[in-house]
């Protein structure tokens, strides 16, 4: 009996040595993946796999790992594993895997939603902080109006009545609006506030004032203009109490589409010095301007939230909205469909983005939110048709 109670108790011991070991592993490639090394990850992960082969986490490693390796083939087939094995979801659902894998199939990696608005030009939308409201520069022929709607089109007001009106953008409290008019007879600076229903003009001179957007304090606001010169577009900040108006760049050059970052420190804004149109960023108050993105393609419209650099390209031949981890320096294209998009916008929040694209000769805006990303039911279909179709 004791010898019998003693081989159980050996064999008990085996097998904890052999689930710490898998844990161990696991683990291992877990902590690899946190610091970015995804080839160490894969080869702690593969050792876990040879005695754990139903674990779903240890699918899902793998195919995060693989996914950030490149090694698309892969990883489709650990996701494959992860949507049989995952019963709680947590892992299927994981939003920065779905969306490399959506990418990686070519598939818009979001469900876009459309801003319904009576067959009218959206040319372009500012989404409010929390995202659930939109102002819209819009028309049913030529004169653009601002317009505040909800995000299924439905109009709360109409801000503007006369005039060419464009170029909208929510405060940080989401309070007001500052927009674009030439209601005076050229383009000048606005701010609209919501409670009040008040306008304030904040530039006015007689050169062109476009492309603003509020600072996150929402003291200040950032813009484009050529006032110094007719033929050179630089890019300015004004105080919006005192209406102080600062310069920021001074070159031979282009520069245009300034937005502050999201921690209000610095500037990100796009400029042709190089040939082609590239990304820079500079202090708040000017000055230490250097390439933040570069690429041979024209890169433009940038959003900096925290360390994620959205901005639309052409680099594939049309326009695209991409976004780029600056501290990864990974790169992930968001959009992919046969129309251009344009005038990216995004919620303070970070949790919307809304694009404007050329339909069938109507401008209409766009919409997606990016902590749902196309559904795991949807990515398996798309990766058992692929894999199947190399067979």
């Amino acid at each position: 009996m004791i010898r019998y109670t003693c081989k159980l108790g050996f064999a008990f011991i085996i097998m904890l040595a052999v689930f710490c070991s898998r844990k161990d592993e696991l683990q291992k490639g877990i902590t690899a993946i946190e610091k970015g090394d995804y080839a160490a990850a894969v080869k702690s992960l593969q050792t876990s796999l040879k005695t754990d082969s139903l674990n779903p986490e240890v699918h899902f490693s793998l195919s995060l790992s693989y996914a950030h390796l490149d090694s698309i083939q892969k990883s489709f087939v650990h996701y494959l594993k992860v949507f049989q094995l995952d019963t709680t979801s947590s892992f299927k659902n994981n939003v920065p895997l779905r969306e490399m894998l959506a990418t990686s199939l070519k598939i818009d990696p979001y469900v876009w939603k459309s801003i319904p608005m009576k067959k009218m030009n959206q040319f372009k939308g500012a989404l409010s902080p929390d995202g659930k409201t939109i102002a819209i520069a819009a028309a049913k022929k030529d004169m653009a109006n601002i317009y505040l709607t909800k995000l299924n089109g439905k109009v709360i007001k109409k801000i503007t009545s006369s005039g060419m009106n464009t170029d909208p953008d929510f405060s940080p409290t989401g309070d007001s609006i500052i927009f674009v008019s030439n209601a005076d007879g050229d383009d000048e600076l606005y701010i609209y506030d919501i409670k009040s229903k008040k306008v304030k003009q904040i530039t006015d001179n007689t050169a062109q004032d476009f492309s603003p957007a509020f600072s996150p304090d929402g003291k200040e606001v950032v813009f484009v203009s050529n006032m110094d010169d007719p033929f050179k577009w630089e890019i300015y900040k004004v105080n919006i109490e005192n209406k102080k108006i600062k310069r920021l760049t001074k070159n031979n050059y282009w520069d245009g589409f300034p937005k502050f970052s999201s921690d209000g420190k610095s500037i990100v804004f796009s400029s042709k010095r190089n040939g082609s149109e590239n990304i820079y960023i500079m202090k708040k108050n000017g000055g230490r301007e250097k390439v933040l993105y570069e690429s041979d393609a024209d890169d433009n419209d940038p959003l900096l939230l925290d360390q994620a650099l959205f901005f639309k390209s052409n680099r594939e031949g049309k326009w695209e909205i991409y976004r780029f981890d600056l501290k990864s320096k990974k790169l992930f294209r968001l959009t992919y469909n046969s129309v251009p998009d344009w005038n990216p916008r995004l919620s303070a929040d970070g949790t919307k983005i809304a694009v404007a694209r050329k339909i069938k000769k109507r401008w209409r805006l766009y919409y997606i939110d990016l902590n749902n990303p196309v559904s795991a039911d949807i990515l398996a279909a798309k990766i058992e048709k692929k894999i199947a179709a190399k067979k």
